[in-house]
């Protein structure tokens, strides 16, 4: 069994908040091997965030949400490669292709859904070129050009490629370049036919499947009741049930993962022994939404049973879809039991 690595959103910004109250904040981040930083167009910059996070925490690896669509390769890698070298290699990058059209064009991308994937490839393919490179590299492509990138003076630790996508296009680029594929939470059967679908594409091009993390919020309590009423005191789910509680039937054209998770909501509320599709229905099947609900020792069990199938990794989060300090205590357990 691979080594069971934590994973939860950080965010360590929000409207009004200074230098000093982001370090406080991140100052404060244990339990987690990764913390993703997000990315969307009218957020704050990743990789400034970044630079904040790793000075503040000297335990955390920050996983950078980055776009192919934003920036050159030599210029991403050597960004990338600089907050590697100074924090002792901390830094993993999460490449988003794109599933949200219009976050996509509000920063000039009209690149089409499928054709992302391709863009994606290269630019991954260009990025390991420079971070490898002794020499200067040259390179002439599809979407990307460039002449003598120089290898970054900083030289940096082995720099992670993560991604997530459940198109077509995403599994083609995931099975052939990524390290770690990222899933969001689904019912355990789904998600073990995701897992060897992934791998038998991977055995394709060759290589052994990508690590694979799994997405969930965590709603914990000392008993059932207690957690359920944390769960269903959900601000977003408490609105949704207010407008009548109806689950959306709609299907979107670009976000296979969102219909997926849809389409789990449309089911039952339930699946399994706990997992929990409210807030998902509640949030449109938007982002990181599938939960598990119950006593530590429940959600524990049904960790195990994802970790069993092959899930290396889990990203989870509390209320709001981020990471609390209330989580510390089962993430140390499961870093004890799970790995």
């Amino acid at each position: 069994m691979t080594d069971l690595e934590i994973y939860s959103y950080i965010s360590p910004a929000s409207s009004g908040q200074s230098i000093a109250d982001i370090t406080t904040s991140m100052a404060g981040v244990a339990g987690l091997d990764r913390g993703l930083i997000g990315y969307h167009s009218f957020g704050p910059d990743g990789f400034v965030l970044a630079g904040l996070t790793l000075a503040a925490n000297q335990d955390v690896t920050v996983l950078i949400a980055h776009r192919p669509g934003v920036m050159e390769p030599p210029v991403a890698a050597r960004a990338l490669s600089t907050l590697s070298r100074i924090s002792g290699g901390r830094v993993d990058v999460h490449i988003l292709a794109g599933g949200a059209p219009g976050d996509q064009l509000r920063e000039g991308d009209y690149v089409g859904h499928d054709d992302r994937y391709v863009r994606a490839s290269e630019y991954v393919d260009a990025l390991r070129a420079i971070w490898a490179a002794e020499e200067p590299v040259s390179h002439t492509g599809q979407y990307y050009t460039f002449e003598d990138a120089r290898p970054n003076e900083m030289r940096a630790e082995p720099i992670r490629i993560h991604m997530g996508g459940a198109s077509a296009a995403a599994l083609e680029f995931g099975a052939s370049k990524a390290d770690v594929y990222m899933l969001w939470g689904e019912p355990q059967a789904d998600v073990r036919a995701r897992i060897k679908e992934i791998e038998d594409k991977a055995a394709g091009y060759g290589r052994p499947r990508p690590r694979i993390s799994l997405s969930f919020r965590l709603y914990l309590g000392k008993t059932e009741e207690e957690a359920w009423e944390r769960a269903r005191s959900e601000p977003v789910y408490q609105k949704f049930i207010a407008k009548g509680g109806q689950v959306s039937e709609r299907v979107h054209a670009e976000d296979a993962g969102r219909n997926r998770q849809l389409k789990a909501a449309q089911e039952a509320e339930i699946h399994d022994d706990c997992m929990w599709t409210g807030v998902v229905a509640a949030m449109n099947g938007l982002g990181n939404a599938s939960a598990l609900v119950g006593t530590e020792d429940r959600i524990m069990k049904t960790l195990a049973a994802y970790r069993e199938m092959g899930v290396d990794s889990f990203l989870i989060s509390a209320e709001g879809g981020e990471w609390d300090e209330s989580l510390a205590p089962v993430a140390e357990r499961m870093r004890r039991e799970l790995s």
